[in-house]
């Protein structure tokens, strides 16, 4: 574990980190990321999400391979003109896409909801969870990264995994300590004068 570092060096360094040791994470370190995850704000102060942390082989083997079958489809080999990506970020999500197994620590978030249509923010609350978790993460030497492409499989997914039918998959988090070569931060990212505007909306 490294030593704690300040608020805001964890926002401005924390980074998508996607090739991580095999090495095992200690059951603490996951449940203090949970911790740091239940933290955070939710709608009505309702607190539906649910973590599931998997570390069982098969298990991961499964989801690597709807993760990979998803990934193909969208960037890889059977898509002859995939989204455009930055070479380093198609690289570095190819490689987890080649070894989501391997990583020591799989975290699925969910969220309970009500029955009502899958919409943009039914559930949402699930999200600042979240990004307190990769926030710790990036606070305790951890290397982790959000990504979605098992909801294209999530009735296989909830079926493996014994998830109920009233909760929603919303983010699985590979978590592991960074391989040697691949650091955090600092991130690029456009300036505040490019996204925001005041008072009325401004496309110049």
């Amino acid at each position: 574990m490294t030593e704690q570092i300040g608020f805001f060096d964890a926002i401005y360094t924390q980074r998508a980190i996607r090739h991580l040791k095999p090495d095992p994470v200690p059951r603490e370190i996951i449940e203090r990321l949970i911790e740091a995850a239940t933290k955070a704000p939710s709608g009505g102060n309702s607190q539906g999400w649910k973590f599931l942390v998997i570390t069982d082989p098969d298990t991961k083997a499964k989801i690597a391979e709807y993760y990979f079958r998803v990934w193909e489809k969208s960037y890889g080999s059977q898509n002859p003109t995939p989204p455009s990506v930055q070479d380093h970020v198609l690289s570095s999500a190819q490689y987890l896409a080649d070894h989501m197994a391997e990583v020591p620590v799989l975290l699925m978030a969910c969220i309970q909801h009500d029955g009502s249509p899958s919409t943009m923010t039914r559930g949402s609350s699930i999200y600042p969870a979240v990004q307190n978790i990769l926030l710790a993460a990036r606070a305790l030497g951890l290397g982790s990264a959000i990504t979605t492409m098992h909801k294209q499989y999530e009735d296989e997914i909830k079926a493996l995994l014994g998830i109920p039918e009233n909760v929603e998959t919303a983010a699985l988090l590979p978590i592991g300590y960074p391989q040697d070569g691949y650091k955090y931060g600092p991130t690029r990212r456009a300036p505040v004068s490019e996204v925001t505007s005041w008072e009325k909306w401004d496309e110049s």
